[in-house]
C-alpha cells in the first residue's frame, strides 16, 4: 500500500523480512482496517475530530474518501498527530478500541514515529510526503482515480489490495508465504482483505 512504500521510500523501514518489519506491515493494515471500518463511537469520533482539528473544511470530504479508499498522508498526518497531542484518558480509551484488532497503543506510536521520521527526511531533500504519498496511491490498481493531472515515474513500493465487501475481523495478519525474487521477497498476508507484496 503507498503508506508502506513511502515509508520505504523514506528509508524509515526495519530491514525487509525481519519480525519487525512483518511487525510495521500488520500494523499498517490493521489500523487502516480498524479506522476505516470500526463503528465504534469513539474510533469514529476521534478520528472526525482529528481530521476537523487538522483541515477544517476538508475534514468530511478527506474521512469520506479514506473510509471508501483507504489511508492517504493527510489522514494518516491528522490522526498521528491528533493522538500524540490528546489526552492521557482519550488515549486509555483508545487502548480499548486498538485491542479489538490486537493491536496496542505502542504499535500506534511506532506508526506515527515512523511517519514523523519519514516526513523529516523527505523535507531534508526538498521533497513533500503527500505528493511522494500521492503519486504511489495512483499506481495501485484503480489509483487513477486519486489524481487524474500527475503521473508517477516509477514503480517501486509495497502496495495493498482490499477487497469493497465485509468487515474488517481484526485478525492477525500472519505470513503464509516468502520466497526470493529478482528484488525482494514476496509477502502474501492472507486476511480477507489485504495482500501485500513488493514488485521488482
Amino acid at each position: 500500500m503507498a503508506l508502506l512504500a513511502t515509508l520505504q521510500d523514506a528509508d524509515v523501514l526495519p530491514p525487509e523480512g525481519t519480525p519487525e518489519a512483518n511487525r510495521v506491515i500488520q500494523i499498517v493494515i490493521q489500523f487502516q482496517g480498524l479506522f476505516m471500518k470500526s463503528s465504534d463511537p469513539l474510533v469514529r469520533g476521534f478520528l472526525d475530530q482529528a481530521l476537523t482539528m487538522k483541515y477544517a473544511g476538508r475534514a468530511d470530504e478527506l474521512g469520506a474518501s479514506f473510509r471508501k479508499s483507504g489511508w492517504t498522508s493527510e489522514v494518516v498526518e491528522a490522526v498521528c498527530e491528533h493522538y500524540a497531542t490528546g489526552s492521557a484518558q482519550e488515549r486509555a480509551r483508545l487502548a480499548g478500541a486498538f485491542s479489538q484488532v490486537n493491536m496496542r497503543p505502542a504499535d500506534f506510536e511506532l506508526l506515527s514515529e515512523l511517519y514523523a521520521k519519514a516526513r523529516t527526511r523527505f523535507s531534508q531533500q526538498g521533497q513533500d510526503i503527500h505528493q511522494i504519498f500521492a503519486a504511489h496511491r495512483r499506481t495501485m490498481p484503480g489509483g487513477q482515480q486519486f489524481d487524474r493531472k500527475e503521473r508517477h515515474d516509477g514503480n517501486q513500493g509495497l502496495y495493498s489490495h482490499q477487497s469493497e465487501g465485509g468487515e474488517d475481523e481484526g485478525r492477525r495478519a500472519i505470513t503464509q508465504e516468502a520466497r526470493r525474487c529478482r528484488a525482494g521477497s514476496f509477502l502474501l498476508w492472507p486476511t480477507r482483505h489485504f495482500c501485500v507484496y513488493q514488485c521488482p
